[in-house]
Formats: C-alpha cells, structure tokens, sequence
C-alpha cells in the first residue's frame, strides 16, 4: 500500500464528501456534475479545468515551502525542446515589433553565482497564441533556452505577448461564466530555471498596469510576479533576478 497516496485521496474524498453535506446538494445536481466531469473528459479538457482551479494552490503551497523566488504556475504550452538562442528569441516579420528585454541574474539563496545554469523562456505571440501548438507556428518561435553567463546575468531580446483567454468554448468556460467569471489572462511571460544541484524554478512574470493582472481567471498572479512599468530606448524592460535553491528532499507519491 502506498501510504501518501491513501492519505490524499482520503483527504479529498473527505472534504468533497463534506461540501456535498454542508451545501445539501440534491441528486439531480450530482448527477449533472457527472455529466459535466463526462464531458471535460470527452473534449480533454481535464487538465484545463485543473489548472484553471487547482494548480495555483498547489504554487502556493510550493512557495510557502520554499527560501528561492515566486513560483508560479506553468500552463500547458510548454516545450522541452525549445531552440538555445544567444540574445533575441526568433518572432515573425509580421509581429508588430513591441519590443521587450528580459535581463537579470540568477543567484543562490546564499547570493552566490551558480554554475551551469539554463533558462527556458516562452511566451504569446502580439495575437495571443504559442508556438508549437496553435496555427501551425512552428516550436522555434518566441520561445528559446539561455545559458547563463559565468556572472550569474543574462539577458534576450523579443517582443511583448499579450493578454489573452483560455480556451473558453468548452466546458471549462462554460462553468466559469456560469459563476459570473471569465476566462482571460493577463501578458505574461514564462520561465523554467534549471542548473545541475538545484531545484528547478518555473515561474511566469507580468506587466505592472497590464489588462487583467489584477483578476487573472487561473488565479497565478502574487504581487512580486508583477514587474514595474519600465522603458529604456523604446523597450518594455522586464528585469528579474532569480533566486534558486539546492535541492530539497520531499515526500512524494512513491512514498
């Protein structure tokens, strides 16, 4: 018997079964939350509808744990295979050309320099869609890997993403107009910050000012994930300095 599995699905199983006491619901309302549960299933929408109400819980919890940055949530369209890049992430000719540079520093929690450290970056194109996963756009576009350098800095070019909502025809969207919400994410842009030794940081960063960072609908935006209004030579500046953390020992599903 695996222990921490038998605890958790008791735990849910337990707090689910409350709600159904305390709220009174009726047989007709469970039989159709099953059929709703039927139908994310039906047009693969489980992950969706987890992340849209889960997975922001589950950061939470891994930054209460944690002495590095914010975590945040990492959505579905990221790519382990992304392209390494020196400085500029490849955008379309077409792309409006908001231009926008990421710079900043990668530390341990002890303010020393890391050796050997990577960067995953990926974000929207200008209408709100990603690479490798929607229109054909192929995987190299706005999204790339950085090495950092031997002072702990990096930097790279590219252009602004913007807001944009969730798949919002299915059911997923549906139940969140049903509860009077909507389904739009505010500009953002993603990281994963990875070096031999350390736990890996995946994060995402938002624009001070930004349309729907203060009521992003997957709950993913803290305070400290949202970055001053900055401009140096016509460029959106986003500046960023990462702290990682050795690698901790948790207690996890083999347990």
């Amino acid at each position: 018997m695996n222990k921490r599995v038998k605890d958790v699905v008791d735990a849910i199983v337990s707090a689910v079964q409350r709600v159904l006491d305390e709220r009174e619901i009726t047989e007709s309302e469970y039989r159709t939350a099953l059929h709703y549960l039927m139908k994310v299933a039906e047009q693969g929408e489980t992950a969706l509808l987890c992340d849209v109400f889960l997975n922001s819980t589950v950061v939470a919890t891994k930054a209460r744990l944690s002495s590095g940055s914010t975590p945040a949530i990492e959505g579905p369209y990221y790519r382990d295979d992304a392209p390494l890049v020196v400085d500029r992430l490849k955008t379309y000719d077409t792309d409006d050309h908001k231009p926008l540079l990421i710079r900043g520093t990668v530390k341990g929690v002890d303010g020393s320099v890391i050796d050997d450290v990577t960067i995953d970056v990926w974000h929207s194109t200008p209408d709100g869609k990603y690479s490798g996963f929607h229109d054909g756009i192929p995987s190299d576009f706005y999204r790339g890997k950085l090495r950092v350098r031997p002072d702990g800095s990096f930097r790279v070019h590219t252009t602004m993403p913007v807001a944009y909502q969730i798949p919002n025809d299915g059911p997923t969207g549906a139940l969140l107009e049903t509860m009077g919400g909507h389904s739009w994410r505010p500009a953002h842009v993603h990281f994963k910050v990875k070096a031999p030794g350390y736990e890996t940081l995946t994060t995402q960063y938002y624009f001070e000012g930004g349309d729907w960072v203060t009521d992003d609908c997957c709950n993913g935006v803290e305070s400290s994930l949202i970055t001053p209004d900055m401009v140096e030579e016509g460029a959106r500046v986003m500046n960023i300095e990462f702290v990682i953390e050795p690698v901790l020992a948790h207690a996890g599903a083999n347990s």
